[in-house]
């Protein structure tokens, strides 16, 4: 059965046109003039509708800066930092939002490792008082994992021989060629202090790749979504590491 292809014509840009496809390959299929001159016309429509839409119809992001929504925890929900003047109310925002930031700080353990962050999440939904809107979840490494599983130990263990074979450890990756890389610019006590503290560590660039690095969960009437049996993990790539997980709820009271 032939895959499904991606059509491509010429068009204006769109605000936001987002092109993708899951578990085929892309190809570029002819059209015919009449068939490509009917959706040009239609993506001429679109765009003329959004540049003339009146001004305050069109979607508005409200501005977060100076809100005292950064907060750093290890595995717990702590209390906001205080604002670098507290005599300064943060700007109010509309409709009630709420814009609630917090870095979760997870110790790992060697290879690969999976922790169940479900109830720190949790944690920090509760803390926002958001009822309904969402929470985004980022890993911010690039030899961390993001993902929405099932968090039982067996099952862990399973993912963790699965990821190995995946992408074995003691293969010959280009970028483990430390010989052949240089420094990043001004990098204290030049190359030998930097292959010094670099780690071989490509097949968990390539697995991190392969997971994602962040997952978004609807939030209603205050909790997460999840399925009965479904827990955000971080996944540990490269252990043992310090890491840090981004948590932000978005959403109203």
């Amino acid at each position: 059965e032939a895959s499904p292809a991606l059509v491509l014509v010429g068009m204006p840009r769109l605000p936001y046109l987002q092109l993708a496809a899951a578990g085929s390959i892309l190809t570029v299929t002819p059209v015919s003039p009449e068939m490509a001159a009917s959706m040009s016309a239609f993506a001429s429509a679109a765009a003329t509708k959004w540049t003339d839409a009146p001004r305050q119809e069109r979607p508005r992001v409200a501005s977060t800066a100076g809100l005292p929504s950064v907060r750093r925890i290890a595995h717990r929900c702590a209390a906001a930092s205080t604002p670098a003047s507290s005599s300064e109310s943060p700007p109010s925002l509309p409709g009630g939002m709420v814009f609630e930031y917090t870095t979760l700080e997870v110790e790992t353990q060697l290879g690969i490792s999976l922790f169940d962050i479900t109830p720190q999440i949790n944690e920090c939904v509760g803390a926002s008082g958001v009822r309904s809107g969402f929470v985004n979840v980022l890993s911010r490494h690039t030899t961390t994992g993001i993902t929405i599983n099932e968090a039982e130990a067996r099952l862990m263990d399973d993912v963790r021989q699965y990821l190995r074979a995946l992408a074995p450890a003691d293969k010959p990756y280009l970028h483990n060629d430390l010989h052949l890389r240089k420094e990043p610019d001004e990098w204290p006590g030049g190359w030998e202090a930097w292959a010094a503290q670099e780690p071989e560590n490509c097949h968990s660039h390539l697995l991190s790749m392969l997971l994602g690095n962040s997952e978004t969960v609807p939030v209603v009437d205050g909790k997460l979504t999840l399925g009965t049996w479904q827990s955000v993990l971080l996944v540990e790539l490269d252990g043992p590491r310090k890491r840090t997980v981004g948590v932000q709820v978005v959403g109203q009271k």
